[in-house]
């Protein structure tokens, strides 16, 4: 059987793996580009208050969208901050800035 017997084998051994629930499926490969929203480092207290002064208003965005290497960390994250294109990281950002200004006074 030679070369068919081994990929039977290891077909076989996959299989199992995958009833015994040992194999997982990433949204991503490993290492692909990424985007997560998060709070931007730059938008802080100071710097609203001096655009505050300057402008009469915040310019600085307090959230932005960011490309970053896909890991394992970020499983929990995908979907809620963790989206596979930009486009779904800015749509849940602009959901977010419409619903927080739904809710101010």
């Amino acid at each position: 059987m030679g070369i068919y017997g081994a990929a039977l084998r290891e077909l076989e051994q996959y299989r199992r793996d995958e009833a015994a629930g040992l194999l997982l499926r990433l949204p991503v490969p490993l290492g692909a580009t990424v985007w997560r929203v998060r709070d931007n480092p730059a938008c802080h207290y100071g710097v609203r208050e001096a655009e505050k002064f300057l402008f009469g208003r915040v310019v600085t965005p307090r959230r932005i969208v960011e490309p970053i290497p896909f890991t394992l960390a970020l499983l929990d994250a995908w979907g809620k901050t963790v989206f596979s294109t930009e486009a779904e990281g800015r749509t849940m950002l602009e959901h977010d800035t419409k619903r927080e200004g739904e809710s101010s006074p």
